[in-house]
């Protein structure tokens, strides 16, 4: 008497196909795997002066600790990577403010400009930007950037 096999044909021992098939399932794994381009590094580069690559006095800037300085009435912010600005005040009217290239990825930081109280004001994703109808108080800006992004930020009113 002659005994059927029913099993599906992968499923009879004839899987010679096994081993190929991990090790090309390994090889997707592997080029999946985060990485860096060439020359990436997560230290902020150095640039030349005025290109925000230092905050206040020469200091290197902090992650996440944005540094403010005040020169006459322009209000300049250093900072690395995400950040949110110590509170700064603006007279009524209209400021310009600058945004610097990261010198990481030449790309413009998004920044969100709020009042005091936590209203939103304006988004920002221009190097100069006008600001209008400013109604004068207390300011701050968030900024959204890759981590390794060194960005200025300058509000001269107007």
């Amino acid at each position: 008497m002659t005994v059927a096999d029913h099993r599906p044909r992968a499923c009879r021992g004839n899987a010679r196909w096994l081993p190929a098939a991990g090790f090309v399932l390994a090889l997707a794994a592997a080029a999946c795997q985060p990485s860096a381009p060439p020359g990436f590094t997560t230290s902020p580069p150095a640039g030349p002066a005025g290109s925000g690559s230092a905050g206040p006095q020469g200091s290197a800037p902090v992650a996440g600790s944005p540094a403010l300085t005040v020169d006459g009435a322009t209000v300049r912010i250093v900072g690395l990577g995400n950040g949110v600005s110590p509170d700064f005040d603006l007279p009524a009217g209209s400021a310009t403010m600058t945004v610097s290239v990261c010198a990481s990825n030449q790309v413009i930081p998004f920044v969100t400009l709020f009042e005091g109280a936590g209203t939103k004001v304006a988004i920002i994703v221009e190097p100069e930007y006008e600001i209008k109808n400013l109604v004068g108080g207390k300011y701050r800006v968030e900024v959204q950037s890759n981590p390794a992004c060194v960005w200025t930020i300058e509000v001269t009113p107007a």
